[in-house]
């Protein structure tokens, strides 16, 4: 009898939790998100839930009859933290063997950088990456074609990661050279552009830092190793 009494508790569980989500996915449907493109995730603000839509992270009651967008933040710790960081960084994680990687000798931190080779401040940015590397920031390269993944930039970005040697081609594209078209075409792009989306991220440079707070815009290598030190 007791094992029957707990299955039968785990059930009334698992059914509480799906109709929650399944009012969730009607209010984001509602509201203009495409529910089956985002995925829901537990918070830590009682009776809400965070999703990771296409267009960046809300947060929906779990009765699903209220929607928040942006920021939210924890002031539990000694500074504000944006609860979103832990969900950005488990979508750096779903693209991170496609990174572009310039690695710092003495590695202190580890940035995920969106780019563009025509934004003039990525191009700023990656002019200076020896300065990141020296002061022991590695620098984790993701595509984000501003016009879109598909537009002309977004398929010459789509041979760059298409490359044997990436790092190369990546370096020649900033060098304002010719970009080789590729043989094949493949997805990584895309994917990379998706997240950047999830992120929220609207314009580059976008700098994902350790802790998956998201900075916009290029930060020069002596303010951002400063910011970091004094965050750890």
């Amino acid at each position: 009898m007791k094992k029957l009494v707990i299955c039968l508790g785990l059930a009334l569980i698992s059914s509480s939790v799906l109709a929650s989500n399944n009012e969730i996915a009607k209010s984001l449907d509602k509201f203009g998100y495409d529910s089956k493109e985002s995925k829901i995730f537990d918070s830590p603000i009682k009776d809400f839930k965070s999703v990771s839509t296409p267009e960046g992270i809300v947060y929906v009651t779990k009765d699903g009859k209220y929607l928040i967008q942006g920021s939210i933040f924890d002031l539990q710790g000694d500074e504000p933290e944006n609860i979103a960081n832990s969900i950005n960084l488990s979508l750096i994680k779903s693209i991170e063997k496609d990174a572009i990687i310039y690695k710092a000798k003495n590695e202190k931190y580890i940035i995920s950088v969106f780019t563009d080779y025509t934004c003039h401040y990525c191009k700023l940015l990656h002019e200076n990456i020896d300065k990141y590397l020296e002061a022991g920031i590695s620098v984790h390269y993701f595509a984000f074609p501003r016009a879109g993944a598909n537009s002309d930039v977004g398929k010459n970005m789509q041979s760059i990661w298409s490359m044997a040697d990436r790092k190369a081609a990546f370096d020649n594209a900033y060098k304002g050279n010719t970009i080789s078209p590729a043989s094949s075409m493949i997805p990584y792009v895309t994917q990379q552009f998706n997240v950047g989306k999830k992120l929220g991220i609207g314009g580059t440079p976008a700098i994902v830092l350790p802790n998956g707070q998201l900075v916009s815009g290029y930060v020069p290598a002596d303010k951002l190793i400063e910011f970091l030190d004094h965050k750890n």
